[in-house]
């Protein structure tokens, strides 16, 4: 058995084993489990070595999802909003308080 691709991310590996089946190329997952936990990665072997340079030529095609800018996080939003109402009630508070 040959290791193809080792990766923390699950949807990766997941995908690329789906793809290599689907030129009839036998995989083995190791460790699946084991990407959650931080530092872990997971394995994609190869059943028959021989498949090796043909399951490369199928990875090579495979597109990787970038990762998004933490500013179009589905938190980013909310976390703008938080900001500019602490932003307001700081600047009321000093006005009605101390200020002006």
């Amino acid at each position: 058995m040959k290791i193809i691709l080792r990766s923390t991310d699950l949807s990766l590996i997941e995908s690329a084993q789906i793809a290599l089946e689907a030129h009839d190329i036998a995989t083995v997952l190791s460790d699946q489990n084991a990407t959650g936990l931080p530092a872990s990665a997971s394995a994609l072997a190869l059943v028959d070595d021989r498949d090796f340079e043909r399951a490369a030529v199928v990875l090579s095609e495979l597109k990787r999802t970038p990762v998004a800018p933490w500013w179009q996080g589905a938190w980013a939003p909310q976390a703008l909003l938080w900001v500019v109402v602490l932003l307001i009630l700081a600047l009321c508070g000093w006005y009605l308080f101390g200020g002006l």
